[in-house]
């Protein structure tokens, strides 16, 4: 059986969510709490996952730590083939997975909160300079996975510089640039199908969760085009949509509930 280490909320582990559900892959959930708790920076878990994030998919011979590699491993084990396995699609398909992935969804994320909560900048600064200070501090501690705990702590610094040295309502503008360009450089779907055609895809994975992150940012208005607005409207009556629990609004309950049963999860190497 497969193991799936995610966080409910996270947008990444909704893609691979997404992905397992639509290929009717099985696996056992195994939740972290990356928020409160950060199980993610525990020596256990960047023995499974040395980038020290969610999603990671492991299994008898298997460990991915990534959202594309789940998505592209869901793709070639599903029950039913994908448009993915036309090898005349796969180059078009590709190339709008790898759009998807040029997005930075936390900038967009948090763009949107502080345009909108400027107070809450203080705050945010604080908490990525204390996690940065905490990846060095165990950086000190450790030489096994140095490197990993470095390249962290400049990621967090890189981000802290985007969310701080430039007004949120600018980098809110440039995201919604960027997320329009790529909704509209995608293909027009079938009128009862998806994006490549009668069968799913690898875009309409990746590209169905973007959609739910732009509702939960009371950014869908994005979304411009009515066939794509449409095809929106389909894959959310899917029953893989439901099972992958896909939040297209934050769920004060269920994040809790989360980070309660995340506190159980045994994480083993």
């Amino acid at each position: 059986m497969l193991e799936l280490f995610h966080a409910a909320p996270s947008y990444y582990s909704m893609v691979a969510r997404l992905a397992l559900a639509e290929a009717q892959i099985p696996y056992t959930s195994r939740l972290l709490d990356i928020h409160l708790a950060k199980q993610q920076f525990s020596s256990a878990y960047r023995t499974l996952n040395p980038h020290m994030t969610v999603p990671t998919l492991r299994g008898p011979g298997l460990l991915l730590s990534d959202s594309a590699d789940i998505v592209r491993y869901a793709a070639e084990h599903a029950a039913t083939p994908w448009a993915d396995a036309d090898p005349q699609l796969q180059g078009s398909i590709q190339a709008a997975v790898d759009g998807h992935y040029s997005i930075s969804i936390e900038t967009l994320t948090f763009s949107k909160l502080l345009a909108s909560k400027p107070w809450l900048q203080p705050l945010i600064t604080k908490v990525l300079s204390g996690l940065v200070q905490k990846l060095e501090r165990q950086q000190g501690r450790t030489a096994a996975d140095s490197e990993a705990l470095h390249a962290k702590a400049q990621q967090n610094r890189e981000r802290l510089a985007t969310l701080t040295g430039t007004p949120a309502a600018q980098t809110l503008g440039a995201m919604r640039a960027q997320v329009i360009t790529y909704l509209n450089s995608l293909p027009a779907p079938q009128p009862s199908g998806w994006l490549f055609g009668e069968c799913i895809s690898r875009a309409d994975v990746t590209g169905a969760v973007l959609c739910a992150r732009l509702a939960m940012a009371g950014e869908l208005e994005l979304l411009q085009r009515p066939d794509l607005q449409q095809w929106w409207q389909r894959i959310q009556r899917r029953p893989a949509f439901v099972a992958a629990d896909i939040w297209t609004r934050f769920q004060r309950r269920a994040f809790v509930a989360a980070v309660l049963q995340a506190r159980h999860t045994p994480i083993t190497a």
